[in-house]
């Protein structure tokens, strides 16, 4: 049974047993040979999250204007530009993606700022040290992307037939 609707992000058990996996409808931008870009809504469920107000990622995501990203993902179903799709992704890929994005950057800062000043280095010293660290920090985040160990756990569970709620074609 698929579940949500549009783009919210829904976290179930796998019917393989396998552990919680994230799913979320997405639309298809684009069909690339053996890819298919996928359309995100980078604020999608910041509308419908209770803690908003207090959100850095909401606050950058509304800074920048929102708006929508694509995602890659190996083409394994057919599907045209428009239709819907239900993706999922297994929760612990997820998670370990938040902490390369969201957790190794500002604990890197935070631990270099306080050997700077541990250091006896000024403060304005230690925060233009601590930058290089920030920058070096994203790095793990980035190999895992490129090496797609990722993206390559999202997969196309289902299309979703047009006219329907969550109704979909295996």
């Amino acid at each position: 049974m698929l579940s949500g609707r549009n783009d919210a992000v829904t976290a179930c058990q796998d019917q393989t047993g396998a552990g919680h996996v994230l799913r979320q409808r997405l639309r298809v931008a684009a069909i690339e040979k053996d890819f298919i870009r996928l359309e995100v809504d980078r604020a999608s469920a910041c509308s419908r999250c209770g803690v908003r107000a207090g959100c850095g990622a909401g606050a950058l995501t509304e800074m920048i204007g929102g708006g929508r990203s694509t995602i890659r993902v190996p083409r394994t179903r057919a599907v045209r530009p428009g239709d819907e799709v239900i993706v999922a992704m297994p929760a612990g890929t997820f998670l370990g993606g938040m902490v390369l994005a969201h957790l190794l950057p500002p604990a890197s800062l935070a631990l270099a700022a306080a050997c700077f000043i541990g250091l006896g280095l000024p403060d304005v010293v230690a925060a233009v040290l601590s930058l290089p660290v920030l920058a070096l920090s994203l790095i793990p985040l980035l190999w895992a992307e490129r090496r797609g160990r990722m993206s390559s756990k999202l997969r196309i569970e289902a299309v979703v037939t047009p006219g329907s709620h969550d109704e979909a074609k295996a």
